[in-house]
């Protein structure tokens, strides 16, 4: 107490003030962290891809659920000690809300491939961009369908994207004994902004590929968000 009584005269704050000040500077750390676990570099991605495709507001919704709770369960499942915790009543009603608005076989489909995803093994880790491409697969089959083009190459994309993501963990992957594809082929040192030099990129090729086409200026700022919040997510 000591130090408080210091803090506050020298600071010329009461008491109630030095704790309020406290209290929503935790909060305020609490809030940044949860923002970061969002990922809304990804999510703005995911936003942009489902408008560009044509995707109505009840599925967009549904989308955007499915994905928030494929990341809550990545979360809840890994408990990293530098993020905040998330219940798994959080990903059971994000999950099924998410279900209901997307009204469609493929949104199980989704959550499937993150269950895989989320449940990779120091062993099998190289297969997780391949779950993440199916991922994005079946959630865009399940709003335009499977005799267009753009679902497998959306898929493939998102393939390559998450393997070079894991370009930017190389180093702490090879020490975790996780073996990623880049480990496997001996990479050595890490990259650490091609994953966000490849979340510009498929955005650009989104935008590109519309069958609903939007106007540039929201692809400047769906990259203005990207680069804005990347490194908001404790690593």
């Amino acid at each position: 107490m000591w130090l408080l009584s210091i803090l506050t005269e020298k600071g010329g704050c009461s008491r109630f003030q030095f704790w309020r000040m406290l209290c929503f500077n935790l909060y305020m750390k609490i809030f940044i962290n949860y923002l970061g676990q969002i990922r809304l570099y990804s999510l703005t991605d995911l936003v942009l891809l489902l408008v560009v495709v044509g995707t109505g507001y009840h599925q967009l919704f549904g989308a955007v659920v499915l994905h928030l709770a494929f990341l809550a369960y990545l979360e809840h499942r890994h408990a990293h000690p530098y993020r905040a915790k998330v219940p798994v009543v959080v990903v059971c009603v994000l999950a099924l809300t998410g279900l209901v608005y997307f009204g469609k076989i493929e949104g199980l489909f989704y959550l499937f491939f993150s269950y895989l995803y989320t449940r990779k093994t120091k062993e099998r880790a190289f297969l997780s961009p391949v779950f993440r491409g199916l991922q994005y697969f079946f959630i865009v089959a399940g709003i335009i369908g499977y005799s267009s083009l753009i679902p497998y190459f959306v898929a493939i994309v998102i393939t390559i994207r998450n393997l070079v993501g894991d370009l930017r963990d190389t180093e702490k992957d090879r020490k975790e004994g996780v073996r990623t594809i880049p480990v496997v082929l001996g990479v050595k040192r890490s990259i650490k902004h091609i994953h966000l030099v490849a979340m510009i990129i498929t955005s650009v090729l989104w935008w590109l590929i519309a069958t609903n086409p939007v106007s540039y200026l929201w692809l400047l700022v769906v990259i203005c968000i990207e680069v804005s919040t990347y490194y908001l997510t404790p690593r």
